[in-house]
Formats: C-alpha cells, sequence, structure tokens
C-alpha cells in the first residue's frame, strides 16, 4: 500500500520538514553508494517508519509504490552536478547533515555540490577566502546553538522553485533513538551567479 510521502513531500518539501522526521543516512550505505555511481539523477523514495521517515535509492521506476521522485543526490565523496536554472528535477539530496558543511561551486550553467564531513565545529566559509573555487557554503554548525545537549542529527535538502534560486532546507533531529522528533527546521536560498545560458 503506497503511503503518498513523496507526493506530500514533493508537493511541500518545507512544510514536510517541518511536521515529519527523515533520515537520509542510508545516502551512505555501500548499496546506495553503488547505485547512485557515475548518474546524474537517481529514482528516490520515501518510506514510512512509524511517525518518522527514510530516503532510499530505487533501481528503476517500477519499484514505486507512491509517485515517482526521480532527484539529485549528493554523494558521500565526490560531488553532483544540478542545473542552475530550469532544472528538469527540482530537488536534492544530502546525505546525513550531520558535523559537516554543503559547499557550493559554479561551474558555467552548473553548480557542483559536494559535501565536507566530520566537522567539530564551524569553520570560516571557504568561499570567504582569496582565488577560492566556491560561491557559497552551509554548515551544519551555522544551527546548532550551544542550548542543546546530546545527539543533534541534521537532514538537509534543496529546493527549486521556477524563477528561484536553490533553497537549502534543513530539519534538526533531536530525541532517543527511535522517539527523534522535529527540533526546529532552517531554509536560505543558496548564493551563486546566474546561469550564462545555452
Amino acid at each position: 500500500m503506497s503511503s503518498r510521502l513523496n507526493q506530500l513531500f514533493q508537493v511541500a518539501p518545507a512544510s514536510y520538514l517541518e511536521r515529519t522526521v527523515l533520515f537520509t543516512d542510508s545516502l551512505s550505505s555501500h548499496e546506495t553508494l553503488a547505485l547512485t555511481a557515475n548518474r546524474l539523477v537517481h529514482h528516490v523514495d520515501i518510506e514510512p517508519i512509524n511517525t518518522r521517515s527514510r530516503v532510499r535509492v530505487l533501481t528503476a521506476l517500477h519499484q514505486y509504490s507512491d509517485v515517482p521522485m526521480v532527484s539529485y543526490v549528493v554523494p558521500l565523496v565526490g560531488f553532483a552536478l544540478v542545473p542552475k536554472s530550469d532544472p528538469p528535477h527540482d530537488l536534492v539530496f544530502l546525505p546525513e547533515f550531520t558535523c559537516c558543511r554543503l559547499l557550493v561551486r559554479s561551474d558555467g550553467d552548473w553548480l557542483r555540490l559536494s559535501v565536507d564531513r566530520d566537522l567539530h565545529r564551524m569553520l570560516p566559509p571557504p568561499e570567504a577566502e582569496a582565488d577560492s573555487p566556491f560561491c557559497d557554503s552551509v554548515n551544519y554548525w551555522e544551527f546548532i546553538a550551544g542550548d542543546l545537549v546530546g545527539s543533534i542529527r541534521g537532514t538537509a535538502v534543496l529546493a527549486k522553485e521556477p524563477d528561484k534560486q536553490w533553497r537549502f532546507l534543513m530539519q534538526q533531529i533531536v530525541g532517543a533513538a527511535g522517539h527523534e522528533v522535529v527540533r526546529s527546521t532552517f531554509s536560505r536560498d543558496l548564493r551563486y551567479p546566474e546561469a550564462t545560458g545555452y
């Protein structure tokens, strides 16, 4: 039976992240890394886990029991290429966004997206350095306040609306394993130069 989570997410990703925990840790698994290697887009599916949910990658369209959600996925190692404007798909999923940062590089009509992992604190933005190849970055530590203790997980997604920049959406997840809840969400537009045209 279909859970309709893909449909709900595609209609309003920010609202979904405000209400429902979404785990993306499976995007770092060996199985998913093998499925996503050397591919530009992927068959992403959201499956329910009691009151929470998890992203997974399917091998083909026929495996969906819900509305198909063809999307971009930023790999754990390497980068994803995403069109700056008029992309055929309007979602980008990142691996679990805990203690890491998203690095954004402009490459003509494309954005080159990668993840810098295992950070232990806020670092200066790499785009501020002289001759930096990056035009923007988003750091997990930008959104973590000193009033929280314990494990604070993060889920991050990029969403694109027509005639707008790609928007970074992050969900902060707290709670004991099996009882996680959404503590808060954050969002901002990515900063990058316009596409040069075709």
